[in-house]
């Protein structure tokens, strides 16, 4: 088993939302900021314990001091606050050596899966489970087999009984492998050569849970593809649903229409893609899309559009789309709007909540997250002066939605109450640690807790 290690944090304010941390204020790295209480020391996670109504205890556990480590405690440290509950706790857990761009999910039992990109080998995906009271990781399992160390995008999921599903979109090298090197070059060196990116592949967890079985493609004559599928499980009927954006013939992206495949056996089998019934127009070939299921079986779906609106620009603007039916019908809905953009390749994450799902997209350079029950009445990161991007989102049973992002290499946190708004002392920073184009995961403890996972690379 592999031990999480900790990191320097800074946890406190944000700025934004009554928040405001000017620059001056600001700790140097390695510094931690608990509500006015400093301590120059490196730290992990801050836990709130309730001892009594109104009363919380702050403690802060493995704090190290350079070289010669040591341990401090906080014996304690008491706060008067209006709620009459513990506020929920945010721990942070470096993931294992050379892991980034990583994904989680939470089974019904409570363990938490996770699916990562290895940057030790380009293209390469493991997959591990935490153990957060042992704060160690099982030893790495390799998701791809036929498509091994190939693999360009991916997003994942896990059913309640803890079978965990894998979409990849495999980078060219896989196209030449199945299309063969004579058809492969023939595509490539035409003006058709985007098209050799024409499979997107499911895998899945075995029985035993020890190791992945080799992967199917899932989009049978559809083709185009940049930005990554999603896939989904129904939390009643255990069946699953795969999700991308494609076509049937070489064209613009504006062409682009919605596909679902689903398996009735815990992806076992799968059927032929189907075309849904929605008009997306378009949909931005390298942005992912990202689905998920809610408790009462409505399939919602995120996707960044493709409308051209000039030689060098289009609009692409993030919808959210439901189906009440298990696909046959949907409803669309704009989130808001990207005008002039152009590859913004950026994905989106979603969450579900005690009342609705939540989900977190990005637009021009702001990260945010909204509401499936009013999803115009967005959420945006604190205004740091930087750009925020990657956004990545986690609900407890509360209500209390876990917002996370990335401003350069740093991950950024802030929680917020089921009312949207921000919780004092709730938000957090990690100093480069996300490898480049990466991302912090996230899952919520049975307890109403966060976990957030960040890079175990050395961010440049």
């Amino acid at each position: 088993m592999m031990k999480a290690s900790q990191q320097k944090a800074k946890i406190g304010p944000l700025s934004g939302g009554g928040n405001k941390k000017h620059a001056d204020e600001s700790p140097r790295f390695g510094h931690l900021r608990v509500s006015g209480l400093g301590l120059a020391k490196e730290s992990q996670s801050v836990e709130h314990t309730n001892l009594k109504p109104r009363i919380l205890a702050m403690k802060n556990q493995y704090l190290t001091v350079g070289a010669p480590s040591f341990c401090i405690t906080i014996l304690s440290y008491l706060l008067c606050v209006t709620s009459a509950h513990a506020e929920s706790a945010i721990h942070t857990f470096r993931l294992p050596d050379g892991a980034m761009r990583a994904q989680a999910a939470v089974d019904a039992t409570g363990k938490v899966h996770i699916v990562h990109q290895n940057a030790k080998v380009r293209g390469e995906l493991l997959y591990v489970t935490h153990d957060a009271k042992k704060a160690s990781f099982s030893r790495p399992v390799a998701v791809l087999q036929d498509a091994k160390a190939m693999a360009a995008g991916f997003n994942m999921t896990v059913s309640p009984k803890g079978r965990v599903h894998v979409i990849t979109r495999p980078n060219p090298k896989y196209s030449k492998l199945v299309m063969g090197d004579e058809a492969f070059q023939t595509m490539f060196q035409s003006k058709q050569r985007f098209f050799v990116l024409r499979y997107m592949l499911h895998s899945r967890l075995n029985d035993a849970g020890t190791a992945f079985e080799k992967e199917t493609n899932l989009v049978g004559e559809t083709i185009g593809f940049e930005g990554v599928g999603a896939v989904a499980v129904h939390p009643k009927t255990g069946w699953v649903h795969a999700f991308w954006a494609g076509q049937t013939e070489p064209g613009p992206e504006m062409g682009r229409d919605l596909y679902m495949a689903t398996s009735s056996d815990e992806g076992a089998h799968w059927s032929d893609p189907v075309k849904l019934d929605v008009d997306i127009l378009g949909n931005c070939r390298c942005c992912p899309i990202q689905a998920t299921i809610d408790a009462s079986g409505v399939l919602h779906v995120v996707q960044r559009n493709s409308v051209k609106t000039s030689a060098t620009s289009w609009d692409k603007d993030t919808y959210w789309l439901s189906s009440t039916d298990e696909g046959r019908t949907w409803s669309k809905q704009l989130v808001q709007k990207w005008e002039n953009c152009g590859c913004p390749g950026a994905p989106y994450s979603m969450a579900q909540g005690p009342k609705d799902v939540v989900f977190g997209f990005q637009t021009r350079g702001v990260a945010s997250f909204a509401h499936t029950l009013d999803p115009t009445a967005s959420v945006a990161a604190p205004d740091s002066g930087s750009a925020t991007s990657r956004p990545v989102v986690a609900v407890n049973q509360k209500g209390e939605v876990l917002f996370c992002w990335t401003e350069a290499q740093d991950v950024v946190w802030q929680l917020y109450d089921d009312k949207s708004q921000p919780v004092t002392g709730k938000g957090g920073r990690l100093e480069g640690v996300a490898a480049k184009w990466s991302q912090a995961a996230l899952a919520t403890a049975s307890n109403g807790d966060f976990h957030l996972y960040y890079d175990g690379v050395i961010a440049h």
